[in-house]
């Protein structure tokens, strides 16, 4: 857990540093999820070696960001696992950066990515390559990027098992359309994250069924489809669907629902 507040910590202080650049636009939310996995269309009990409703969970977070002229930056805090005892519940942060090259929109991407859990998983992946950040219009846009992803993680739960170093490449997106349906506003959004030529025991890692490996994954899928109604000036609400594929664990595809209210500041 003090890992995840750390790179909140480190998150806050690259946000704070550019503020003297010619700020373009920003946002900023806190929101309570609730996750449901037995809402998902790629899920069984068998998959998950149990009752997969275990798996449902409450969260609380906050994310912002914000574009300059000279790129962009985000970030996010969840604090996941809220209802239930306090020996089984996690964090996650996240910290993006685009910073444009020169006067062209191509940029150089970073990424931190950070998740721990009370049960002894650390997880944090690491990317650094290129984006572009040139794909946008009135009440849109769309951020690709790719570059060499690193991973460094720690299982208790299997001997405190460890891998570390190169994990291959990461090519992503973000994205947003904002839009008035029948007098209401609603934001439209998607983010996602392809892992290709993993290394062999992360592979591995994300190929179990009830544990048991079956090949060898060398690629994921990592993403989410987001429907926001903002029906006040400071509050939201909306769902989102989230999906994996080879990823968090698990061999295949597994989706789940998530419900958000959300307020904007």
């Amino acid at each position: 857990m003090r890992k995840s507040l750390l790179a909140l910590s480190v998150l806050a202080t690259t946000v704070a540093i550019p503020a003297q650049a010619e700020y373009l636009y920003g946002f900023g939310s806190m929101y309570a999820d609730y996750q449901v996995w037995d809402q998902g269309i790629g899920n069984d009990d068998d998959n998950f070696g149990g009752d997969i409703s275990d798996r449902n969970q409450a969260v609380i977070g906050i994310e912002g960001g914000a574009a300059f002229d000279w790129g962009q930056i985000y970030g996010f805090y969840d604090y996941e696992g809220v209802d239930r005892a306090g020996d089984d519940r996690g964090a996650s942060a996240k910290g993006t950066i685009h910073y444009n090259l020169m006067d062209t929109k191509v940029s150089l991407y970073a990424q931190v990515y950070n998740t721990d859990a009370d049960s002894g998983f650390h997880e944090q992946n690491r990317v650094l390559g290129l984006g572009y950040t040139g794909l946008n219009g009135d009440g849109w846009a769309f951020t690709p990027f790719i570059g060499a992803h690193q991973v460094n993680q720690t299982d208790a739960n299997f001997g405190g098992s460890t891998n570390s170093g190169n994990n291959g490449g990461m090519a992503g997106w973000v994205g947003f359309y904002n839009t008035d349906i029948m007098g209401q506003n609603f934001t439209f959004s998607s983010w996602g994250e392809y892992e290709f030529a993993r290394n062999d025991a992360y592979a591995d890692a994300q190929s179990t069924t009830n544990g048991d490996g079956v090949g060898s994954e060398s690629w994921g899928l990592n993403g989410s489809a987001n429907a926001m109604w903002n029906f006040h000036q400071n509050w939201s609400t909306g769902v989102l669907y989230r999906f994996t594929v080879n990823k968090l664990g698990r061999k295949g595809y597994e989706d789940l629902i998530i419900y958000r209210l959300q307020y904007n500041f």
